[in-house]
């Protein structure tokens, strides 16, 4: 886990510059365009600012961990990645669904967050993964999985072993994956009601955190910050993590 400091540091940088200087439809985690400016950078945006159930939280107490097992059926994926400026993604095709509350959910893509974005009792982890799926009616389910500097990348080695230098230009990764063997083996996890991290902050995306980490090596960590930097939002105080 890791301190808050450079959580702080990012509030702090963004309070120094002037929102008027940035155009519109772009956003940062830095400065004029970071994070306490989004909802005034474009007229789509004023959720990011104004609403009341927006994500991350922090997750205080150990009463909010559900231990139920988690309604996933994931298979061969393929997936094509791409450097979009503010995250590395993958775009997957496949036949991999969430179903929650009676709502099944296909995943759509995975991106990655340094450091991470929830946090547990005030601490956060080294980085965050985010399984994002989509329903019929285009609602939003996103799975958050903590990652941890460790001895081995696991699973997601071959992920960050082709992290491209280009920017926008997406490539096919070279095997198929099953994105459960990126998921903790325990399906612990926080549970709640709130929103998209990144403009427009969407409201209403059903949030699953899972509580038990997975390791990250030292070198596919360095790769990934060698491209992006800090893009993490900090925690939305206003809401009650522990909302379902």
């Amino acid at each position: 886990m890791i301190s808050r400091t450079l959580r702080v540091f990012a509030v702090v940088v963004g309070i120094a510059v002037a929102p008027s200087a940035v155009s519109a439809q772009k956003f940062d985690y830095f400065g004029a365009a970071g994070p306490m400016f989004w909802s005034e950078l474009s007229p789509g945006w004023s959720t990011c600012g104004h609403g009341k159930t927006q994500s991350p939280v922090d997750f205080t107490s150990p009463s909010q961990m559900q231990s139920h097992k988690l309604a996933i059926a994931y298979g061969d994926t393929t997936g094509e990645i791409f450097n979009n400026r503010h995250t590395i993604e993958v775009e997957t095709e496949g036949r991999d669904t969430l179903t929650l509350k009676g709502v099944t959910y296909k995943l759509v893509q995975f991106h990655f967050h340094s450091v991470s974005e929830h946090l547990v009792k005030g601490r956060g982890f080294d980085m965050e993964m985010h399984l994002v799926h989509a329903s019929p009616d285009g609602s939003n389910a996103v799975i958050g999985v903590f990652l941890r500097r460790g001895s081995s990348s696991g699973s997601l080695a071959p992920i960050f072993q082709s992290l491209p230098d280009d920017l926008s230009i997406k490539h096919p990764l070279e095997a198929p994956f099953n994105p459960r063997s990126f998921l903790p083996k325990s399906d612990a996890h926080f549970q709640y009601l709130g929103s998209l991290t990144t403009p427009p902050c969407t409201e209403g995306v059903q949030w699953i955190v899972m509580n038990e980490p997975v390791t990250l090596s030292d070198e596919d960590m360095a790769r990934f910050n060698e491209r992006i930097h800090f893009n993490a939002r900090p925690v939305q105080r206003h809401v009650r993590a522990s909302q379902r």
